[in-house]
């Protein structure tokens, strides 16, 4: 066997590793989100804390609580990362879960008033419980 043979490979692994450490492209070492509006991300990382926004179709960079972030839409989802930190991704995307969440929640909760006010009700009680809400409506008089 060649020693020629045994080093091509070699040499194209370590250059892909180095690559690879070094990257700052997306979407490597990205993971995925349930995420696929885009202005519903921007609104949960805003929500979060991140400044410094970038947006471009399908694309969003900034800094956060948790370091400089990236997300990409990849097909219909969008994925992201902290990066150079994978420890601080999850736990971004955790944070994100939530505050996309309680974003969606809060648009519900809007539109139920709006519907309830077309439909001649108002709100009798709102109760928040345990990240649940529960509203109590009447007809008007």
């Amino acid at each position: 066997m060649s020693l020629e043979v045994l080093l091509i490979p070699l040499g194209i692994a370590a250059i892909a590793a180095i690559r690879e450490a070094k990257s700052t492209d997306l979407c490597e070492k990205c993971k995925t989100t349930r995420i696929t509006d885009q202005q519903l991300l921007e609104d949960a990382l805003v929500a979060m804390g991140a400044t410094e926004l970038s947006v471009a179709e399908g694309r969003v960079t900034g800094n956060s609580p948790y370091g400089r972030i990236t997300f990409q839409r990849i097909g219909e989802t969008f994925l992201g990362r902290v990066d150079h930190d994978e420890q601080q991704t999850g736990n971004l995307l955790a944070a994100l879960d939530l505050s996309v969440g309680a974003l969606l929640q809060q648009r519900t909760i809007e539109s139920l008033h709006a519907r309830a006010a077309e439909m001649g009700m108002v709100l009798v009680s709102q109760t928040n419980a345990n990240g649940e809400v529960q509203l109590v409506f009447e007809e008007a008089s």
